[in-house]
C-alpha cells in the first residue's frame, strides 16, 4: 500500500511580492500555488508510482477568498485522483475554516472530507486502510483535537489525520496543541500531519511515526528549499513502513548569504551570487533568490553608496542567466566595517531580540498585533489599493505580522544606520 500524504496546500495564494520586481519570471510567480498540485496529482495518477490512497493535512485554501474558483479548480484535481481509482481523504485547517470556499464545495465520489464536529473513523475500500481526523470548526483551535481520537482499529492500518503543531513549532501559530508522546497512545501506526510548512517526518514515539510533508509550494523567503509531499509505503504484513520525499513545488526560494571579507570588488559579489544560482538551478526549477550580504570588510562603505546599483546589476544578471530560471527577490545588507564586527548599536540589539521573541513566543506575537491594530484600522479604507501592490490583507492577523517580522527588522536597521 502506498499512501500519498500531503498538506498546505494553499491554494491561489501570491508568492509575497514576487511579481513586482523586474525581470522575474511572472508566468511562473502566478500559477505556482496550482501548478505545485498540479504536479502532485499528475504523480500519484500515474501508475509508475503506484499511488492507492491521498491523504491531506488541512489548508488546501489560502484564508477569506470569496472566489468560488479556487474551489472548483481543486474539485477538478480530486475528480482527476478519484478517476484513477485513488481515494482521498482531507481533514480541513485553520486556514480553510476561515475560507468562505471550504463550505460551498461538494467533492466528488471516492473523496472523504472530514467533518468538524468530532473525530470520526473511514475505512477505505481498496485497502486495509483506516484513516481517523476531524477538521477545524473555526480559525483558531487551541484545544487539544487529537485527544479526542478513537482508539486504533484492530487487524487494520491506521492512520490519522490532524492539523496541528504538536507540541509547537517556532513561527507557527499553537494550534490544536498536543504531544506526540499522547498521540501515540492511540495505536496507530502513522499520523499524517499539517500546519508546519518544514518537513519533518523522523518523529517516532510508541510505534507511532509522525509526518509533517511540509507545503507543497514554498510563498516566501521564510520558506525556501524543495517542497513537496510524502509518499508512505507499507509493506504487506501492514507493519513496517518506509517514508520518502517528493517535490513538487515550481518556484524555489533560496537565501544566497556572500560573506565580503574575502571579496575585493562588487563584481566578485555578482560573480558568487551568480554561482549559487546556477547551483541550486540545476534541477529546472524557478529560482527566487534573496541576497544577503554578511560579514565586515571594505567593501562595507562601497555597498553603502553603490547598494542600489548593485541590486539593479544583480537583478539583471539573475534574469539572464543561459539554462536557468531565475529572479531576484531582493538584496539585504548586513555587513559592517572592519573595525565594527559584532558592535552593533544597544537599540539594535533590542530590535534584534524583540522580533527574535516576538518569533517564537505567541504572547510576545500578540502584544505587537495589539499595537498594529489601529494602524491597520485607520488602512482599513485603502485596503483594495494595497491589496493591488500585494500588501498582506490583514496585516493585523498574526499569522501575517510574524511573516513580514524579517523585513520589518531590516527596514528599521536600515533607518537606525542612516541608510
Amino acid at each position: 500500500m502506498r499512501i500519498l500524504h500531503c498538506a498546505d496546500l494553499h491554494i491561489d495564494s501570491p508568492l509575497r511580492g514576487l511579481s513586482r520586481y523586474e525581470g522575474f519570471p511572472a508566468d511562473e510567480v502566478r500559477g505556482a500555488t496550482r501548478r505545485a498540485v498540479r504536479n502532485l496529482v499528475r504523480y500519484a495518477v500515474d501508475p509508475a508510482n503506484r499511488i492507492d490512497v491521498v491523504t491531506v493535512g488541512g489548508d488546501v485554501f489560502d484564508g477569506s477568498w470569496e472566489s468560488a474558483d479556487s474551489g472548483l479548480w481543486w474539485n477538478q484535481q480530486l475528480g482527476d485522483l478519484a478517476e484513477a481509482g485513488i481515494e482521498v481523504f482531507v481533514v480541513h485547517g485553520n486556514h480553510d475554516a476561515d475560507s468562505k470556499i471550504t463550505a460551498r464545495i461538494t467533492p466528488p465520489a471516492g473523496v472523504h472530507v472530514f467533518g468538524s464536529d468530532a473525530p470520526t473513523t473511514v475505512e477505505a475500500t481498496r485497502c486495509n486502510l483506516v484513516v481517523h481526523g476531524q477538521s477545524y470548526a473555526r480559525t483558531a483551535v487551541h484545544d487539544d483535537l487529537g485527544s479526542g481520537y478513537p482508539a486504533a482499529v484492530p487487524g487494520s492500518f491506521n492512520m490519522g489525520l490532524l492539523h496541528t503543531s504538536l507540541d509547537g513549532r517556532p513561527g507557527h501559530a499553537p494550534y490544536a496543541p498536543c504531544t506526540a508522546a499522547d498521540l501515540a497512545l492511540k495505536g496507530y501506526e502513522i499520523w499524517g500531519l499539517g500546519h508546519i510548512h518544514q518537513r519533518d517526518d523522523r518523529i517516532e514515539v510508541g510505534g507511532s511515526r509522525f509526518v509533517f510533508p511540509g507545503n507543497t509550494q514554498g510563498r516566501s523567503i521564510r520558506e525556501t528549499g524543495a517542497k513537496g509531499a510524502t509518499v508512505i509505503t507499507v509493506d504487506d504484513r501492514g507493519s513496517g513502513l518506509s517514508v520518502e520525499f517528493v517535490p513538487f513545488d515550481v518556484v524555489r526560494w533560496t537565501l544566497a548569504r556572500v560573506d565580503i571579507g574575502p571579496l575585493d570588488s562588487l563584481d566578485a559579489v555578482v560573480h558568487e551570487v551568480e554561482r549559487r544560482v546556477r547551483e541550486e538551478g540545476v534541477d529546472g526549477h524557478t529560482i527566487a533568490v534573496r541576497v544577503e550580504l554578511v560579514g565586515a570588510g571594505r567593501l562595507h562603505d562601497e555597498l553603502g553608496d553603490s547598494l542600489g546599483r548593485l541590486e539593479t546589476q544583480l537583478r539583471a544578471t539573475v534574469s539572464t542567466l543561459g539554462g536557468v530560471s531565475a529572479g531576484l527577490e531582493r538584496v539585504i545588507d548586513t555587513t559592517t566595517p572592519v573595525s565594527g564586527v559584532g558592535a552593533d548599536s544597544e537599540a539594535e540589539r533590542v530590535l534584534r531580540d524583540y522580533v527574535r521573541r516576538a518569533v517564537e513566543d505567541p504572547a510576545v506575537l500578540d502584544e505587537l498585533v495589539d499595537v498594529l491594530r489601529p494602524a491597520a484600522q485607520r488602512l482599513r479604507p485603502y485596503c483594495d489599493r494595497l491589496l493591488e501592490e500585494e500588501w498582506p490583507g490583514a496585516i493585523d492577523s498574526p499569522e501575517v505580522v510574524r511573516e513580514h517580522l524579517d523585513a520589518a527588522l531590516d527596514l528599521l536597521l536600515a533607518r537606525l544606520r542612516g541608510a
